[in-house]
C-alpha cells in the first residue's frame, strides 16, 4: 500500500486523485465537526466551498428547506447561518435527523479537490484509527489531502495523517510505504503523539483559535480515537460509511 500525503489542498490537482482512495483531513475543525454531527444523528452533510452555494441550496432545493446552515470564515460563524464550525454545537438535540449544509474556510474546499476520487473519507484525530481500519480493509493505495490553513501547512492535519499511517503500519509493516511527508507525519505522531496539546500549542492555527475563545474546540479536536465513525462522501453528500465493505 502506497500512502501519499499532501501538505495542503492547494498543492493538489483534482486529476491526481481521479479513481483513487482519498482521505480529507481538517482537524481544526471541519472534519472533526462532520464526524461529530454524523455521530449525533445528522442525516447528511452537504459540503460546499462558497457560502452563496449554501444559501442557494436551502432556498432552491425542496429537500433542503429545513436544513441547517453551518460554517465559518476566519473561525467566526457566517452571518445568516444557523451554526458555526464547532463540533460541540452539533448535539443530537440540534442535528439529529437533519441535513447540514456546511461551508468552511479550508475543509470543504479540500473535499471539493477530492471529488474525482473513487472513495472519499473524512478523517481527523478523533477517528484516526477507524479511518485507518477502513483504508486497510480496502487494501488500495491512499492519497491523504490535508486542508491546511489559508494556503499554509497546518501541523494538526499532518499529525492526523501520521496517526492513520501509524495504524496502517501496525497492521501492514513494510507493506505500507509513504512519500516523504507521510514518513515525516508518521514519525512525528510516533514521537510526539502522546502529548498532542504540547505538540500543537506553539502552532499558528492553535494560537488563532485560542485568541478567538475556541479552547474547548481545541481540547475536543485533539482527542485521539474518541469516535469509531467514518464519514464518506457519496454523490455530493457526506454520510456515515456502512459496515458492508469486505474485510481484507
Amino acid at each position: 500500500m502506497q500512502v501519499t500525503v499532501y501538505a495542503q489542498h492547494d498543492f493538489v490537482d483534482p486529476q491526481q486523485l481521479a479513481g483513487s482512495t482519498a482521505v480529507v483531513i481538517d482537524t481544526f475543525r471541519a472534519t472533526s465537526t462532520v464526524t461529530a454531527a454524523l455521530e449525533n444523528g445528522c442525516a447528511a452533510v452537504i459540503p460546499v466551498a462558497h457560502k452563496e452555494d449554501a444559501f442557494r441550496l436551502r432556498r432552491e432545493v425542496p429537500a433542503y428547506r429545513e436544513a441547517l446552515l453551518g460554517g465559518e470564515r476566519k473561525t467566526q460563524i457566517i452571518p445568516g447561518f444557523d451554526c458555526g464550525n464547532s463540533p460541540l454545537e452539533y448535539t443530537r438535540a440540534r442535528i439529529g435527523g437533519r441535513v447540514l449544509i456546511l461551508s468552511t474556510t479550508n475543509g470543504t474546499k479540500a473535499v471539493a479537490k477530492a471529488e474525482r476520487a473513487s472513495a472519499i473519507y473524512l478523517g481527523c484525530l478523533n477517528n484516526s484509527e477507524a479511518v485507518a481500519k477502513r483504508l486497510w480493509r480496502r487494501g488500495e493505495d491512499v492519497q491523504i489531502v490535508c486542508a491546511g490553513t489559508k494556503g499554509n501547512f497546518s501541523l494538526e492535519d499532518v499529525v492526523s495523517a501520521g496517526a492513520m499511517i501509524h495504524y496502517l503500519k501496525l497492521w501492514g509493516g513494510g507493506e505500507v510505504v509513504c512519500n516523504d511527508l507521510g514518513y515525516t507525519a508518521w514519525k512525528m505522531f510516533e514521537g510526539y503523539g502522546a502529548d498532542m496539546d504540547g505538540l500543537l500549542r506553539p502552532t499558528r492555527h492553535y494560537g488563532t483559535m485560542l485568541k478567538n475563545d475556541l479552547a474547548e474546540d481545541i481540547a475536543y479536536c485533539i482527542q485521539l480515537n474518541i469516535s469509531r465513525s467514518v464519514p464518506v462522501c457519496q454523490n455530493g453528500q457526506v454520510i456515515l460509511a456502512s459496515e458492508e465493505e469486505e474485510t481484507r
